[in-house]
């Protein structure tokens, strides 16, 4: 009997026929930097109250430790239970990768960890498995969250816990050797294992449950690939079929696009860095702040109000002016666009909970206003400074500059300014040269 055919299974059919020898050398470098990326965010989430409280989590679970976990003390766990608090450090403080443009995706986060923890419990896996599993990863998950119109959070559903377990069930399925049959059954278990709603953004209280949905994800999508192997079964219509993925969660979406490009475009290639310890969404008007003061030479007390026309998902979903945790501060465009005003974001210690104490940025973040620029979605945004003057400065159609092309330059700079203060990387950093190695 001829197995059936579904988008689950041709990404299944993909992902476990990619063989490293065919990736093109920018693409393992990308998986490089995503993964270098991620353990830097990891290693410096580990301090938060919200990485504590999951690592005493996952230590009061027991069982065998297979993963000592940087940034944490004395925390070892078995992978899934790895890949959880993974997911949680690295999501720890908004500044893990993603997509370019967005489609709730963050692929170190959910899948490039999960896979590491997987090769540093099983050293067998070779470092040039671990790219092409990342790469696998990315290539499913950001096509599932293209796929999804990136509508899932119109209807308060956080994406990044809906499509994370898609990759990393497939970044770990390749590793444990799924066959395509068993990666589909992977991915209907998958489908029924992510979740994470967006209550936080109206609650104005509970963010930390933001960190979780990522790390959730992560153990999903490893606890999909391993009971697949274990002859567990799930939906092979879970992703465009009735009452899966695209049809429960999205009021639109574009089936073609789960298989689109497939083995002749890669999406990893399309990953997005992150500059500032905010939501991406905040990034440009940031930077577009930022030029509009260093080309007119002004200080904050010139400032006399900020407009910014944005998207229609920005002003519905990160115009909170009034956060009441830090979590909720750095999902908020205004009061981070006011927070960058009075501290230097570029280091993301300067971004703690002073900041919710301090009344100039609640004062400046109310001076800021949203209007539509008639985009849905999208980063983009015009930026004019009114200055106690009256004169009015503008930057129109302003990108966060992080949509180029990422540098080698850029993925060390950061790294160096996130782990300056972590212990017992060792381990991690010698994974982090072997794997540069295999991505050269």
């Amino acid at each position: 009997m001829s197995e059936p055919t579904s988008a689950a299974f041709e990404l299944a059919d993909y992902a476990t026929s990619l063989s490293y020898d065919q990736l093109p050398s920018e693409v393992r470098r990308m998986a490089y930097y995503v993964l270098k990326d991620a353990l830097a965010c990891a290693a410096f989430g580990g301090r938060f109250e919200w990485s504590r409280i999951a690592a005493d989590y996952v230590r009061a679970l027991g069982g065998t430790p297979e993963v000592q976990l940087p940034g944490i003390e004395n925390v070892a766990a078995p992978v899934p239970q790895a890949a959880l608090l993974f997911g949680v450090m690295a999501h720890a403080f908004e500044l893990d990768s993603l997509r370019k443009p967005g489609a709730g995706v963050h692929p170190g986060a959910t899948l490039a960890l999960p896979a590491a923890a997987y090769a540093m419990a099983h050293r067998e896996v070779t470092p040039a498995q671990l790219v092409t599993a990342i790469v696998a990863g990315c290539e499913v998950m950001f096509r599932i969250g293209a796929a999804t119109l990136h509508t899932p959070e119109k209807s308060g559903f956080h994406a990044p816990g809906l499509t994370g377990a898609f990759g990393a069930a497939t970044a770990i399925g390749t590793l444990i050797g799924l066959d395509r049959k068993a990666m589909t059954h992977a991915y209907g278990i998958a489908g029924s294992l992510g979740g994470g709603l967006l209550a936080f953004t109206k609650a104005r209280s509970g963010g930390m449950v933001k960190r979780l949905h990522l790390g959730r994800a992560a153990e999903a999508g490893v606890q999909a690939a391993m009971l697949a192997q274990r002859g567990f079964e799930g939906p092979n219509t879970v992703l465009e079929g009735k009452f899966g993925l695209l049809d429960a969660y999205c009021s639109a979406s574009d089936p073609n696009l789960l298989t689109e490009g497939l083995g002749g475009e890669y999406e990893i290639l399309k990953t997005c860095f992150k500059r500032y310890a905010a939501h991406i969404t905040a990034h440009t008007p940031i930077e577009a702040v930022a030029s509009l003061r260093a080309q007119h030479d002004l200080e904050t007390n010139d400032i006399e109000g900020i407009e910014l026309r944005v998207s229609g998902k920005l002003i519905s979903h990160h115009g909170n002016t009034r956060p009441t945790d830090l979590a909720s501060a750095q999902y908020s465009v205004p009061f981070m666009t006011a927070a960058s005003l009075f501290v230097d974001i570029n280091d993301p210690r300067h971004i703690n909970e002073e900041l919710l104490r301090d009344e100039r940025i609640f004062r400046a973040a109310d001076q800021i206003r949203l209007l539509s620029n008639g985009m849905e979605s999208g980063w983009n945004c015009d930026c004019t400074v009114t200055d106690r003057a009256g004169n009015q400065h503008t930057i129109v159609n302003a990108t966060y500059s992080g949509m180029k092309q990422v540098s080698q330059e850029f993925i060390d700079a950061k790294y160096a300014i996130l782990v300056s203060d972590v212990e017992g990387l060792g381990p991690w950093n010698e994974l982090l040269r072997n794997v540069e190695m295999a991505a050269a």
